[in-house]
């Protein structure tokens, strides 16, 4: 299996993802989950490095590796989110004959156990029956899913995938009652019987332990099985984790020594984490919130405060100010707060749960509970009161965003050695720039590695991100291509749109399934789709290759710090950059749409013309092709136009009147709204967009413009 130059090939992947990861009942397990995930993959990596390994795809970042080898500089930044893939594979010119494969796997576990225990001795030793003890030593033995091959250069090829296939482990059968977040596992409780009221008694002693923050960690009614658990409370006890490599003594390991150059340590730690990351309510609310911390005067916003603190223990305070260790806050808000502190605005009145700011929440009692709900009242007055005090017509959106993007077409580059390393610079790169374009568009970045990218933004935020992302990664890797030899990798993105009600798990699994199947599958790759899911289900989708969906005439300006590694052991340093990026035209024109309404004299925004336009649409989407296909499509064309246009003005009644915009400007606006309702995909990847002859009107599009430039308000 080894060449003559003793290299061999090592793969490796651990799983499984979707279930660790996308099992989510809140933001911070979906964050936690990503974590988790990425160190015990790093830990896989220090495995191999200790042995004399080398991960050639993707590098991992100096930076995360000295904090999981205890060797940080005050320069470096604390990781605060995963960045390294769970699947890569690792090489060396003179790996040792010895090299075991074994031990990877075995440091992977023994990291996970080690994090188990920390979470044990922390929280469930002094409370835990013998039966919790039971379920949780049978969970943590038996969860994770670890392949790996080892093999020449020649014959790597799709092992991994194929020993993947070749699954050996079987879950054991779980009983009793099941997790609230992860499907089919047991509660930790152990009671066996149909009897809930011995199961909560169980989880309220918990609950009322004393265990540091386990009373917000742990809400009223949830039960969680091992896995579940360890994700809601790690971060409260991962800097105290130490856990040794295994292997044979030093002096038989290369680069174990140390003093020597590319010392690897014999143990792998953790360090400090936030304990809160923001709610997907918050994150909906943020930008509106924003507006009311300008503008509502110190004292309406304080009895709001007041009353709110009455109905919540729950705080967000951590996501409205720089005061933490930590960079997770919202930008918007932390900058209206840092705006108005001159004004007797203290942060933390902006720092409550973010579902108070929505009736919806108010006004349910499963929320709060029943008997506060007269508080939860009078805190429905108070925020009427506040909103009306900072001129504020409507209530936040009750809409967030998940965004997905993912790198197209690496593997057919990956196979070019002078490619090899000009890659994992260009993503090491922008792994590093992800968390400022994120934070710049008031999001929370969940994970970046290598062209991986997960985040939460409101939803007037993600259509932009999106953009500066796929700017930025088409950027990096033009700087970083070996003369020559351009790398022509480009990053596609799913978005969907959420009600803040919907639960997070169904909707984290779908955006793979639109990434994939629409943006990359269907349109071709380098291109973005979109969902949004309404309370009653799905209720639209549109995609475009960015080509066609960014309009590069009108570019803004995005400045944000990108980390840059200096020599070994020096730290990093952080470089400013601006890039331009083109706005997205369906959300420029959602806006366009909406400030038109708001000068209407207040007018609400016409849901009749958008309605009307998707059953022409419709109606035009049916013409058969002919021979003359090519001319009848430019009369559809011309005759859509005019259409639309008498439409638009029949159903705002001589809104151009109103509001000062001419014919021409609103023929020149829905002309533009009439390109991103074609269809257009890619006969194969890397090619020029073409209409799609099939299905010429995507018209869901039209009703994305409402969409947006409604926030989501308008009644179903």
């Amino acid at each position: 299996m080894v060449d003559t130059d003793n290299t061999q090939i090592f793969q490796f992947t651990l799983g499984p993802v979707q279930g660790f990861v996308a099992q989510a009942r809140r933001t911070r397990d979906f964050w936690a989950g990503s974590f988790i995930l990425s160190w015990l993959s790093s830990v896989a990596i220090a495995a191999i490095q200790r042995q004399g390994g080398e991960v050639l795809f993707p590098v991992p970042d100096k930076s995360y590796l000295r904090h999981l080898y205890d060797q940080a500089s005050a320069q470096d930044s604390l990781p605060q989110q995963g960045s390294i893939p769970n699947r890569f594979r690792a090489a060396t010119a003179k790996v040792p004959l010895g090299f075991e494969p074994e031990r990877v796997g075995k440091a992977v576990q023994d990291a996970w156990k080690a994090l188990a225990d920390a979470v044990w001795e922390q929280d469930l030793k002094a409370v835990s029956r013998q039966e919790t003890k039971k379920i949780w030593n049978r969970q943590v033995a038996n969860f994770w899913e670890i392949s790996w091959v080892l093999s020449d250069k020649a014959t790597s090829g799709n092992l991994l995938d194929r020993r993947k296939n070749w699954r050996n482990t079987v879950p054991p059968q779980e009983p009793g009652h099941k997790c609230m977040m992860m499907d089919g596992w047991q509660e930790l409780s152990g009671v066996a019987e149909t009897n809930l009221s011995e199961v909560d008694k169980f989880w309220n002693g918990l609950r009322q332990s004393g265990s540091p923050g386990i009373a917000t960690d742990l809400r009223k009614g949830e039960r969680l099985c091992a896995m579940a658990f360890i994700k809601r409370r790690f971060s409260r006890c991962f800097d105290t984790i130490s856990v040794p490599l295994p292997g044979p003594a030093a002096d038989a390991i290369p680069n174990a020594q140390p003093g020597k150059p590319g010392y690897i340590p014999s143990h792998v730690h953790g360090w400090k984490l936030p304990h809160a990351v923001p709610s997907v309510s918050f994150l909906a609310a943020a930008p509106w919130l924003a507006e009311v911390i300008r503008n509502a005067p110190a004292e309406v916003f304080e009895d709001f405060y007041i009353a709110a603190r009455e109905l919540t223990g729950l705080n967000e305070k951590d996501h409205v100010g720089t005061d933490s260790a930590f960079s997770i806050d919202i930008r918007c808000v932390s900058e209206a707060v840092t705006e108005r502190r001159a004004n007797r605005l203290q942060r933390l009145w902006a720092g409550l749960d973010g579902q108070v700011y929505f009736p919806s929440a108010l006004e349910n009692p499963r929320i709060f509970g029943a008997d506060m709900q007269p508080q939860a009242r009078k805190v429905l007055q108070q925020l009427h009161k506040l909103r009306n005090a900072a001129g504020q017509k409507d209530l936040p959106s009750p809409y967030y965003a998940i965004l997905l993007m993912d790198g197209d077409q690496l593997g057919k580059h990956m196979g070019d050695e002078d490619k090899q390393n000009p890659i994992s610079q260009a993503l090491n790169a922008f792994t590093r720039a992800v968390g400022d374009i994120v934070r710049a568009h008031n999001g929370f970045l969940i994970y970046a590695g290598g062209d991986d990218v997960l985040a939460l933004l409101p939803l007037e935020d993600a259509l932009p991100a999106a953009a500066a992302l796929q700017a930025m990664y088409r950027d990096l890797f033009a700087q970083h291509s070996p003369k020559g030899k351009p790398i022509d990798s480009t990053l596609s993105g799913a978005i969907e749109y959420v009600h803040i009600r919907t639960p997070l798990t169904r909707v984290l699994q779908d955006a793979h399934k639109l990434l994939d199947d629409i943006a990359k599958e269907k349109t071709g790759r380098n291109a973005i789709a979109v969902r949004v899911w309404k309370p009653s289900g799905l209720a639209l989708q549109w995609a475009m290759p960015w080509e066609k969906a960014l309009d590069d005439e009108d570019k803004r300006e995005v400045t944000f710090f990108r980390e840059k590694n200096l020599p070994e052991g020096k730290g990093i340093e952080k470089e400013e950059v601006t890039i331009k990026v083109g706005a997205v035209s369906i959300d420029k024109l959602a806006r366009a749409f909406a400030q038109q309404a708001a000068a209407a004299d207040g007018e609400r925004f016409s849901n009749k013309f958008f309605f009307r336009m998707q059953q022409i649409l419709e109606r035009f989407g049916e013409v058969e092709e002919t021979k003359e296909t090519k001319e009848t499509n430019v009369v559809n064309e011309a005759t859509l136009q005019k259409l639309l246009l008498a439409e638009y003005l029949h159903s705002w009644g001589g809104l151009d009147k109103r509001t000062g915009l001419d014919t021409g400007s609103l023929k020149n606006q829905l002309e533009q709204l009439l390109v991103q309702c074609h269809q257009w995909r890619r006969e194969e990847a890397g090619g020029e967009a073409v209409p799609d002859k099939k299905s010429p009107f995507n018209p869901e599009a039209a009703l994305l413009v409402r969409f947006l430039a409604q926030k989501g308000l308008d009644k179903e």
